[in-house]
C-alpha cells in the first residue's frame, strides 16, 4: 500500500501508485450512484464560516491547553465555530465545549460497527446541537429520519499520490488521520482563519516493539479520547519501518497540501511545522 516503505524501489513505488488508482476505480464501481446526492448538504455548507474563526480540536495531548470557558464564550458570541474529532465527546473538554461539528472517518464509528459505535452515536444524539460529518458511504446504514438535519457527508476516497485535492467534496490527495480530514473540512467552510490544536502527530513517540516483535501504539491522546493500546504492525510488510514511513507521509502531506492556507497552530511546541505558530493566544493557557 502507499503506507509501505518503498525502500527506494521504483518498481514498488509504481505498484503502490497503481494500487491506489485500482482501488479507487473498484470502489467507485461497487458503490454505484448516490454520491452526488449525499454530498449536497456539504456543497451548501461551503463558505458558512466566512467572517468567523474556526477552531479545529484534534485528539492530541496539546488540546489540554485549551481554555474551555473562553472557547465557549466565543462560540456563544458567534465569533467562533468548533470542529472536533473522534472521541471528543468522551473527553473532559466536552463538559464545557459542545462542538458545532464532529468529524468521524474511522470504521469504528460506522453504524454497522457494533455496540461501540451505537454508544458514540447515542452520545452525539444526547449532546444537542452537534452536526456529524461522516463518509457518504455510511448513508445507507443511517436512519435519515432521525439525523436528516444533523449530518453532513463527505468523500472519504483516496487518490493519494495522484491528486493535490484537499476538498472534502472530492477524493483526497493525501494520507490523513481524522484530524487532517477535519482540517480540510474546516477550510471548506472558508473561515477568516483556522486555529489548530491537538493535531500533534506525536503518537509515534509511544510506539513499542514487544518481545514478539509486535509493533504497538500506546495511548497518546487526551483523557477519554484514546482507543487504548493497538497493534499497528499486523498489516505491514516491514513492521516499525512502515509505521514510521506512514507517519512521515502525514507530516509531508501537511507541507505539500495544506501549507499556505490561513491556518495557525496554537501549540508552540507542536511537531507539525507546516503552519505558523503563536506562543500565546486567548484560547490557550500560557
Amino acid at each position: 500500500s502507499p503506507h509501505t516503505h518503498p525502500g527506494g524501489s521504483i518498481w514498488r513505488a509504481t505498484l503502490q501508485k497503481l494500487r491506489v488508482l485500482l482501488n479507487f476505480a473498484i470502489r467507485r464501481l461497487s458503490l454505484g450512484t448516490g454520491r452526488h446526492q449525499a454530498l449536497h448538504g456539504l456543497r451548501l455548507h461551503r463558505g458558512v464560516g466566512r467572517e468567523q474563526e474556526i477552531l479545529v480540536i484534534g485528539s492530541g495531548p496539546s488540546a489540554d491547553s485549551l481554555k474551555p470557558r473562553e472557547v465557549r464564550k466565543r462560540q456563544m458570541a458567534g465569533d467562533l465555530l468548533v470542529v472536533a474529532t473522534n472521541y471528543f465527546l468522551n473527553s473532559p473538554l466536552a463538559r464545557t465545549i459542545t462542538p458545532d461539528y464532529l468529524v468521524w472517518a474511522d470504521a469504528v464509528f460506522d453504524p454497522d460497527a457494533g455496540p461501540g459505535s451505537s454508544d458514540q452515536w447515542s452520545r452525539v444524539e444526547a449532546a444537542g446541537d452537534v452536526t456529524l460529518v461522516v463518509p457518504w458511504t455510511w448513508k445507507a446504514s443511517i436512519d435519515m429520519s432521525l439525523w436528516a438535519n444533523r449530518i453532513l457527508f463527505f468523500d472519504n476516497d483516496s487518490l493519494e499520490g495522484w491528486s493535490k485535492n484537499i476538498s472534502p467534496m472530492r477524493p483526497r490527495g493525501y494520507q490523513g488521520s481524522t484530524g487532517v480530514k477535519a482540517l480540510a473540512f474546516a477550510l471548506h467552510l472558508e473561515p477568516t482563519v483556522v486555529l489548530l490544536i491537538g493535531l500533534d502527530l506525536s503518537y509515534y513517540k509511544n510506539f513499542v516493539v514487544d518481545h514478539e516483535n509486535r509493533v504497538l501504539r500506546q495511548p497518546m491522546h487526551v483523557t477519554g479520547a484514546d482507543s487504548g493500546v493497538q497493534e499497528i504492525g499486523q498489516h505491514s510488510v516491514h513492521g516499525l519501518a512502515d509505521a514510521l514511513y506512514s507517519t512521515s507521509s502525514q507530516f509531508l502531506a501537511l507541507q505539500t497540501h495544506f501549507a499556505g492556507h490561513s491556518i495557525i497552530n496554537l501549540d508552540p511546541q507542536s511537531l507539525v511545522d507546516a503552519f505558523p505558530k503563536v506562543t500565546s493566544h486567548p484560547l490557550t493557557k500560557n
